[in-house]
């Protein structure tokens, strides 16, 4: 039987494993850069006119609609994706320094308290402003959910299964170094490998839950992409086991935006001749050629990102740490200060393409003042 105690303590790591969980700096910096996206990201649907924020404004022309609303897809067809790579990269080492228990009760902690404060109180906050009378006992009931935190939702699935499952698996002789494989260079039939298979799988989930589709309770807007996430949180976990990070170069990183690049120019066009209906899911061919597109951007893009990143901003300094210790603060809280953006940018009478830029400029720096702030609050830092 499996020594659930022995696995549920720390292990000494090899030096290999040493270096993996090093401090990286460029992943900190590209972690910066991501979470700059989503705040960017947050400000576009709400002057996108699409009913998916807590503050709507439509836009000002059809044509500015719709280039919103690429943005929007484009952007979506990726970057969470590549933030649940990032969270499955530092998995296994944060497992292997605390063990089973420790591990779950840190996630619970930093995953789960930001979780209940946003589900049971901020939500309900944020969509204050549409209540219309009536009970008030019915009206928040109805407006609890965990809105952009269900990635932290999801997260917190994800690591918990992985605890789980290593704790029941460490003592089994054949995986007893499971975390301690080999570095191996990262090979370019893997990478398309990963971008069919990724694309074939989420073209057969979207047979039953389509782009669009909200999965109550858990309060999830992009069931549709659950396989991308999944499979990227593994995909990280396997980079770390692998030393990926530390071997991608910059002619992968050329041939990740190659390949995102020729599956915009050959499948997207595919998935568009079926029309809206065919991108969205359903089994037919248009929405086979979409998840081929959506899941070879998601995996070039995030290729070359990395290897741009590890080139160019493997940097450290005050203000990159400053930033880089604030990104899950930000993200916890970036919805308040977007939101209040938004209403108090209401009165403004401007094109919606200039709102947007100087809501972009008035929000990012006011995010990360504000996750400042919250971090300053007595145990705060425990958790944020």
């Amino acid at each position: 039987m499996t020594d659930l105690t022995a696995a549920a303590r720390p292990v000494a790591m090899t030096s290999a494993e040493k270096s993996r969980t090093s401090r990286l700096r460029y992943v900190d910096n590209l972690r910066v850069a991501l979470i700059c996206l989503v705040v960017v990201h947050h400000i576009v649907v709400t002057y996108s006119g699409l009913p998916l924020w807590y503050y709507i404004e439509k836009p000002t022309s059809p044509a500015v609609g719709l280039g919103l609303t690429i943005f929007l897809f484009v952007d979506q067809a990726w970057f969470m994706g590549a933030f649940f790579m990032l969270s499955g990269y530092f998995t296994p080492g944060s497992y292997h320094r605390k063990g089973t228990d420790a591990f779950l009760r840190d996630r619970l902690i930093r995953l789960g308290v930001p979780l209940v404060v946003f589900y049971f109180v901020l939500q309900p906050i944020l969509l204050l402003p549409a209540y219309d009378g009536g009970s008030l006992a019915h009206w928040y009931l109805s407006t609890i959910g965990s809105g952009p935190l269900w990635f932290v939702l999801v997260l917190l699935v994800l690591d918990t299964a992985y605890a789980l499952t290593r704790g029941m698996t460490r003592r089994r002789p054949a995986r007893a170094n499971r975390d301690v494989a080999q570095p191996a260079p990262l090979a370019y039939w893997m990478v398309v490998g990963m971008a069919l298979a990724l694309g074939v799988v989420t073209y057969l989930w979207r047979m039953v839950v389509p782009i669009g589709f909200w999965i109550p309770v858990v309060d999830l807007p992009t069931g549709a992409y659950l396989p991308q996430y999944i499979g990227f949180f593994g995909l990280g976990i396997v980079a770390f086991r692998r030393g990926w990070f530390h071997t991608i170069t910059p002619r992968m990183g050329g041939f990740g935006l190659g390949l995102a690049v020729c599956a915009t120019l050959v499948f997207l066009p595919l998935g568009l001749a079926g029309g809206y209906a065919a991108t969205v899911g359903g089994g037919t061919l248009g929405s086979l050629c979409y998840a081929l597109w959506d899941s070879s951007v998601a995996v070039g893009v995030s290729l070359a990102l990395l290897a741009f990143f590890r080139r160019r901003l493997d940097r450290s300094g005050l203000r990159w740490r400053f930033l880089s210790n604030h990104v899950y603060a930000v993200y916890v809280t970036h919805a308040l200060v977007v939101t209040a953006v938004g209403y108090a940018l209401s009165v403004v009478p401007v094109p919606t393409l200039a709102k947007v830029a100087i809501a972009v400029v008035v929000a990012l720096p006011a995010c990360f003042a504000f996750a400042g702030l919250v971090r300053w609050l007595p145990g705060a830092r425990r958790v944020l």
